[in-house]
């Protein structure tokens, strides 16, 4: 069944009704009321008005962008209400995954781009610029950026990262630390330069008193893997897991109690490398790894037990799909991002390629072209988050902050 909508934005707030003397119409297929769906269809090809509403309306803003529909919302209280019905019920809002870059060359301009899953496109973000510290980074525990320097630490965790907070930077010179947020304040573990006497430093900024306090060193197992090149973070409510990439071998840190406990061997019952953990109130602990078969390598996922550390495996690459992330390389590596029941995965060293993952009942894997090109890549540095971005969020960066989204 086809019908016919109009641009949105091109809709003042007191209409509630579509005209093709006024707006650009284009057709899309849905399913709905068959009857009323093609008299509208008909009204407005003999160029008269019609009004939209009901289950037909819910159906059109399924299929339109996120971005757009925050103007929409604001239409009329039919609009925003039937808006709010096809959000719930029709096509949810989905984690984004967010492509962060940052030129290598001064005066390291910034930009950033969208892949939003709900309305599959990639949208360039139009914001004003990052004030440079050092070299943009993003945490392993999915939704946070940084830059850390001798002279400051400057750091975002709300969902687009439009509000950022620059603090004294550590005691501890680091060059690779393990950064994340747990509860109400922000760790930053290992990753000591060689000179420093304490490699295992741990240090806790509370984002309350604002000011930093140590906390009990990494234990003495992880001297030789202490920083994010070798340990994968995840951080919940209350705690951070660190995760050897090669070993499996996982440690957690209570910053409440600050005391460290583990180890425990994340053992799946077959050799894994590259072994990445991540966390979201959704799905818990997850685990994605590089497992050896034959002549070749699987991905595969499974689910952790946050208190017994019991694993189940939930889910396998397509063979085709980790093919494309290995790319030209003979050895590769791969990092991960979840929000939600998102999990994007993507080879660290040449990210032309994400592979997106679904957990709904089963998994469901599909690809993603990174559409910064090859020499953007080569000329900038490349950084992923991932979160889950409501109406409200994009609404209040768009009013607030000015911010602009374009479909690319």
């Amino acid at each position: 069944m086809y019908i016919y909508y109009c641009s949105i934005s091109k809709i003042s707030p007191k209409q509630n009704k579509i005209s093709n003397q006024n707006f650009e119409f284009r057709s899309l297929t849905i399913t709905g009321k068959r009857k009323e769906t093609a008299k509208m269809a008909t009204r407005v090809d003999r160029g008269e008005e019609a009004e939209i509403h009901g289950d037909v309306l819910e159906a059109i803003f399924s299929h339109v962008p996120s971005v757009d529909l925050v103007s929409a919302s604001h239409v009329s209280e039919s609009w925003h209400g039937a808006i709010a019905t096809s959000l719930r019920h029709q096509n949810p809002t989905k984690p984004w995954l967010i492509l962060h870059t940052q030129s290598t060359r001064p005066p390291h301009a910034t930009a950033a781009l969208a892949y939003d899953p709900r309305s599959d496109v990639w949208m360039r973000i139009r914001r004003p610029q990052i004030e440079h510290v050092a070299a943009l980074r993003s945490s392993s525990t999915a939704n946070m950026l940084y830059m850390l320097s001798p002279s400051a630490f400057a750091f975002s965790t709300d969902r687009l990262h439009s509000d950022w907070r620059s603090v004294t930077p550590p005691r501890v010179w680091r060059t690779d630390p393990i950064v994340a947020r747990v509860a109400g304040a922000v760790i930053v573990a290992g990753g000591a330069c060689y000179f420093e006497d304490d490699p295992l430093a741990v240090e806790l900024y509370d984002l309350r008193e604002r000011a930093w306090r140590t906390c009990k060193p990494m234990p003495p197992s992880l001297k030789e893997s202490a920083s994010s090149s070798w340990l994968s973070a995840a951080a919940t409510e209350e705690k951070l897991f660190l995760v050897e990439k090669q070993t499996g071998l996982t440690h957690w840190l209570d910053p409440k109690e600050n005391s460290w406990s583990g180890p425990i061997a994340l053992n799946p019952s077959q050799p894994v490398q590259s072994c990445h953990i991540s966390y979201s109130s959704y799905t818990g602990l997850i685990l994605v790894g590089i497992c050896p078969i034959g002549n070749g390598e699987t991905i595969k996922m499974w689910r952790i037990g946050e208190n017994d550390f019991s694993i189940e495996e939930i889910g396998e690459m397509p063979e085709d799909f980790v093919a494309g992330l290995k790319s030209d390389s003979e050895d590769f590596s791969i990092d991960v991002r979840l929000a939600g029941n998102f999990v994007y995965v993507y080879n660290s060293a040449a990210a032309e390629e994400v592979v997106a993952c679904e957990l709904a009942g089963e998994c469901r894997w599909w690809k993603v072209r990174n559409v910064v090109e090859r020499d953007g890549m080569i000329l900038n540095t490349l950084v992923f988050t991932c979160a889950e971005v409501g109406i409200g969020e994009l609404e209040r960066v768009m009013t607030t902050k000015g911010w602009r989204f374009e479909v690319v």
